[in-house]
């Protein structure tokens, strides 16, 4: 049943049978076979096709999800208690976006390696709107990123004040731009908008240290955040609307006690 019940939450989560069965490694005609399982132990339907790919959770679905999700949180909680008497690591996964990883992480590092627990830390890089839906899959632990956006499973802290600057060679015409759905861009966009600017000439780079790689190399121009910039590029400030907060996100759903405890302590510490 937990097997199904893995799968049944996958697919609630990502609205597609194919999405679901890449992220639990096993095939599409299981991850359906897992799914009709479920609909005759239950004797109703689950999700409606809407179209080629996505489905749509029935109301009995979303009834059966908040309570298959607290089932599996208990059962792996029971898991790690267990394993801990013969594997005393606790897996703890952070996801960060480009610059809050390169500013915020190296201070957040030592502070949770002081923490008597033999965390097992692993650390992913992904843009911001990424980094919310791991956490909001329940895929990572704790997420830092440069956007104020949440869902209803996800609650964000105001962890850090940061600086956005126009930086690199300010006369260029090559505009360096971060992709969409990172922090940096909707900033990008919203220079653009009230410059009346539209570039001609602008690279899209989903990666934060090439752009400033490219900048020391004196290629073009972008909207960066100052804390990350190196001293030898120039750069102008921008008015205060390019002020911007870095965020840590927590799931509102149950977790390890050991993670909870170090994530309440991390709010503690560094939230503003």
């Amino acid at each position: 049943m937990f097997r199904l019940l893995t799968t049944f939450i996958t697919v609630y989560e990502t609205r597609n049978f194919s999405n679901a069965a890449r992220q639990l490694f096993i095939s599409q005609p299981t991850v359906s076979n897992h799914i009709q399982q479920l609909e005759t132990h239950f004797d109703t339907q689950l999700f409606i096709r809407n179209g080629h790919s996505e489905v749509i959770p029935t109301e009995i679905a979303r009834r059966i999800y908040d309570k298959a999700l607290k089932i599996m949180n208990d059962w792996t909680a029971v898991e790690q208690d267990v394993l801990s008497h013969h594997d005393p690591k606790v897996p703890f996964k952070i996801a960060v976006s480009h610059t809050t990883g390169a500013i915020f992480l190296p201070k957040l590092i030592p502070f949770i390696l002081e923490q008597d627990i033999n965390f097992d830390i692993q650390v992913q890089m992904h843009n911001s709107d990424q980094v919310l839906e791991l956490l909001s899959q329940h895929q990572i632990d704790m997420g830092l990123i440069e956007k104020p956006i949440v869902n209803n499973n996800v609650v964000s802290h105001i962890m850090m004040l940061d600086q956005l600057v126009l930086a690199g060679d300010l006369g260029n015409k090559l505009w360096l731009v971060r992709e969409a759905g990172s922090g940096v861009y909707h900033f990008t966009q919203q220079y653009f908008k009230a410059q009346h600017l539209r570039p001609e000439k602008q690279i899209m780079i989903a990666n934060n240290d090439i752009i400033m790689a490219l900048l020391n190399a004196g290629i073009g121009k972008s909207i960066v955040s100052l804390n990350a910039l190196p001293k030898d590029i120039p750069y102008q400030e921008l008015d205060e609307t390019f002020n911007r907060n870095f965020y840590l996100l927590t799931s509102r759903d149950s977790k390890h006690p050991m993670i909870m405890s170090t994530l309440n302590k991390i709010i503690a510490k560094f939230s503003l």
